[in-house]
């Protein structure tokens, strides 16, 4: 448990230390804006493209030894652009990397789902899992930015990258057992590896959108009627013979797309805060790190007061509430005199941290005897940080695009341009969350049922008490 629990660690650092590292990378290797942006966006197009693949893969042929293949694939994409320091080096390590990640990332709740069995011992270990996930992000930016302020180069920290992936990858053999290999499911990798298609092209579209200078209310607007229009859908479908399926699971896709919302919310806010912070509030990488701490102890707080608020007001009041928390954070960072130092930014982090508590909702809203709904949250949370990471690069690629095309006078003036562009991203922040609101009533029962013996349905493993579950009241 402890070494998947540094896997995701390890995946979590990649992605953080390589934000945070931008300014040095850019320096260093004498890229432009748009060759940043480039780097970010191979990363996140992979990374969100290959969950349903690589949990193919690892019931076809083993979840260690795909694991440990995700392992080998991390080092080497970091030790590349260490050894070499040219440019399409470090674009396609960092598409290697995104790969590496999402193997690594599916492989870890595989075996922990194949190596502890049903009941309260696999749901303490989902809990942790899904606890570590939501808290990694804001927990590792301090010793990243220890690192950088440290070093020298970017490449130590590349090899730094390389060496804990080979430490792990001799490591697990050791501690973890193999799964035993499905023959039937080397049959269904074609239609796994089609889900790419899809998937792969909404990561790029959301990069897309940036790149031609699309307006932020556009980008605002697609993002939220993708997000509600499956929930609509569900409701206006509802008793018809084809779209059947979208409305008796309409619990489960709500609760698949209020997940992904969220993790696009806070992958994003960590990521703009960490430029504007530096930019606008001239604070090093160290106090950055340092600033966005609180949001651990936001994602605690979160998910340990919602299960209890959720067992008493019903779950989709509960969630969409915790989404208007996260909501009222992203107000307060797009307001127009919102400062960006170190205190300004604390109430607003955690009350976007708070409401994304929901990313660490115990297993306990799950059947605990369907491995289908939290492997399904944890591909639609890695699809969502990719998107929101697609989207949030998109909208501030925009932003630099329209500072750099106006006539500024000076540094102050600079800044000005660049705080009111930033708040565009706070903006989307906002519609992230609100929509997710809007699904979470939508779609969610309004009171989650408890149930102890969990029998097969269409959802594949919806929330106790869903549609598609056991305890649901819908048809």
């Amino acid at each position: 448990m402890v070494l998947l629990a540094v896997a995701q660690i390890l995946v979590v650092f990649d992605t953080t230390v390589f934000a945070v590292g931008l300014p040095l990378i850019q320096h260093d290797r004498e890229l432009s804006f748009s060759g940043l942006t480039w780097l970010l966006s191979a990363y996140s197009v992979c990374f969100a493209a290959l969950p349903v693949l690589a949990g193919a893969l690892g019931r076809a042929y083993g979840h260690r030894r795909v694991l440990m293949g995700g392992f080998a694939l991390s080092s080497l994409a970091a030790a590349a652009p260490a050894l070499s320091s040219d440019a399409p080096v470090l674009l396609a390590s960092r598409a290697v990397q995104g790969v590496a990640a999402a193997v690594i990332t599916a492989g870890a709740l595989a075996l922990i789902d194949a190596t502890h069995p049903e009941g309260r011992g696999r749901d303490r270990a989902l809990n942790v899992h899904f606890a570590v996930v939501a808290c990694a992000t804001p927990a590792v930016l301090l010793p990243c930015t220890l690192l950088l302020d440290t070093v020298d180069t970017e490449n130590t920290v590349f090899w730094v990258q390389a060496v804990a992936g080979l430490v792990l990858l001799a490591l697990t053999p050791v501690a973890l057992a193999e799964t035993a290999p499905v023959p039937a499911a080397r049959a269904r990798l074609s239609g796994a590896a089609l889900a790419v298609v899809p998937l792969g092209f909404l990561a790029w579209f959301a990069d897309w959108l940036g790149g031609r200078s699309v307006s932020v209310t556009t980008v605002v607007v697609i993002a939220v009627g993708a997000a509600v229009l499956p929930s609509v859908l569900g409701l206006v479908w509802r008793g018809e013979r084809v779209p059947s399926l979208l409305s008796r699971d309409r619990a489960a896709f709500g609760a698949y797309t209020v997940v992904a919302l969220l993790a696009a919310g806070l992958a994003g806010v960590v990521l703009v805060l960490t430029f504007a912070l530096q930019l606008l509030g001239g604070l090093s990488p160290m106090q950055v790190g340092w600033a966005l701490l609180p949001a651990v102890a936001g994602v605690v707080a979160g998910s340990a007061v919602l299960p209890r608020l959720a067992a008493r007001l019903g779950l989709a009041g509960t969630v969409a509430g915790a989404c208007v928390v996260a909501a009222g954070g992203f107000v307060l960072l797009s307001l127009p005199g919102a400062g960006y130092g170190f205190g300004a930014v604390q109430l607003p982090l955690l009350l976007v941290a708070s409401g994304c508590g929901v990313l660490a909702l115990p297993a306990g809203f799950a059947r605990s005897g369907s491995g289908a709904l939290p492997r399904a949250l944890n591909s639609s949370r890695q699809l969502g940080a990719g998107l929101g990471t697609s989207l949030f690069v998109g909208v501030i690629t925009v932003t630099e695009q329209h500072t750099t095309a106006t006539a500024l006078r000076g540094p102050a003036e600079y800044k000005a341009v660049l705080a009111a562009e930033v708040r565009h991203c706070f903006d989307l922040g906002t519609a992230l969350c609100l929509a997710a609101a809007l699904v979470a009533l939508l779609a969610l029962p309004s009171r989650t049922a408890r149930t102890t013996h969990p029998a097969p349905g269409l959802s594949g493993g919806a929330p106790a008490g869903t549609a598609g579950s056991p305890g649901s009241s819908a048809p």
